[in-house]
């Protein structure tokens, strides 16, 4: 269990290398993909991601962490072979799925590996530290990924996506060397999916706090990762080059890295309710901002909006496995992402077409605004 923890470094360090993720806005660009367009194939990864998450985290609770790691990244690989050979919409749609299905297979299986780890080692309490420093190489993975990614995107796209094939292998390889969490399952005569769906969701009928902190820590994700992606356009409009772009996000990865790393410092400082109404605040301005102040100056409420999504992340990730049992861990934790791919699956589309309306930055402001009642349901149900 304590090779787990340290191999969680390794393997999470090269799952977040992802060299394409500040340039497939781009990428797909320049294929002939308009903003439209790029809006539908995200709702097509936040479709399959919705109806496929849950039965992907039932399978990592049921058949192990492991083989759903291992499975989600022969999935990527797909994906990027995908995205490279294709020449239609329908194509890059296929990438999109398989895109969707190793992020499904990933996301609750990563992360209870190393929880149901740490609590066999009965470092539980030290969950919310560890995931921070992993956090922090995630984002330093991820900077270094995105100006690499940028300056090879600037001689060629397609070389940037055969280094990422690479990246993908190397995943795979240190994904085979976890040993699988010995945990317990109760004996029942109901079929093994069926059983684990409902025990699921009785869990979070009974504890309503983790209901909330899931559908919260999503709303702010959809925020961050909306703004994450359409920056990149919004960059390339104020006539920055690809390398210039990557350079801004390899910085601002390093920031959120530095805010993941020390989350847990401000959080033993801060109560709950005070943390998530300041980040709703706080979310809401910058969505604001973009509209307000143009230009250049848009890069430094960018640099914020990846610095607060940095501290966002092990806060709520120790939150919500404090409550939750441990054979049902990757099953609930992908009830988060399918409640961050409904609302991608709405607003990620939606500021495409505002954007080609209106432009990126007013598209940001309105949906600020819109937000506003929004955060304000969150904040209300969180006050308990």
């Amino acid at each position: 269990m304590q090779k787990n923890i340290k191999l969680s470094y390794v393997y999470n360090f090269f799952f977040s290398f992802n060299i394409t993720s500040a340039i497939w806005v781009l990428y797909l660009s320049f294929r002939g993909i308009n903003l439209v367009q790029i809006g539908l194939l995200e709702s097509i990864f936040h479709l399959t991601s919705f109806l496929c998450e849950i039965p992907t985290g039932a399978i990592a609770d049921i058949y192990g962490r492991k083989t759903s790691i291992i499975i989600s990244r022969i999935f990527s690989f797909i994906s990027t072979v995908l995205m490279i050979c294709s020449d239609s919409f329908t194509g890059y749609a296929f990438s999109f799925v398989f895109s969707a299905l190793s992020y499904n297979l990933h996301s609750g299986a990563a992360e209870s590996i190393i929880y149901d780890s740490m609590k066999i080692l009965n470092k539980e309490d030290q969950y919310k530290k560890t995931y921070g420093s992993i956090s922090f190489y995630m984002e330093i993975a991820r900077g270094l990924a995105i100006l690499l990614g940028g300056i090879l995107s600037d001689f060629r796209f397609v070389y940037a996506y055969i280094l990422a094939l690479f990246i993908d292998i190397l995943a795979l390889s240190s994904s085979t060397l976890y040993v699988e969490p010995n945990i317990e399952h109760k004996e029942h005569n109901e079929n093994v999916f069926i059983h684990q769906l409902k025990e699921s969701f009785k869990i979070l009928n009974e504890r309503k706090i983790a209901l909330y902190l899931i559908l919260f820590s999503s709303f702010i994700s959809t925020i961050d990762t909306t703004v994450y992606f359409y920056c990149q356009k919004h960059f390339e409009n104020i006539s920055m080059t690809r390398t210039s772009i990557a350079i801004i996000y390899g910085i601002t990865n390093v920031v959120g890295a530095i805010s993941s790393k020390y989350a847990y410092i401000i959080e033993e400082r801060l109560n709950k309710k005070t943390i998530i109404i300041t980040l709703c605040i706080l979310n809401i301005f910058i969505l604001i901002g973009f509209s307000v102040f143009r230009g250049y100056f848009s890069i430094i409420i960018f640099l914020l909006s990846c610095m607060i999504s940095g501290f966002t992340i092990p806060i709520f990730s120790d939150y919500i496995n404090s409550l939750i049992p441990s054979q049902y861990r990757a099953t609930i934790l992908s009830f988060d992402s399918v409640c961050f791919s409904m609302f991608m699956l709405v607003l990620f589309p939606i500021v495409g077409l505002m954007a080609q309306s209106f432009g990126i930055t007013r598209a940001f402001g309105i949906i600020g605004v819109l937000l506003i009642p929004i955060a304000g349901f969150i904040i209300y149900k969180m006050r308990d």
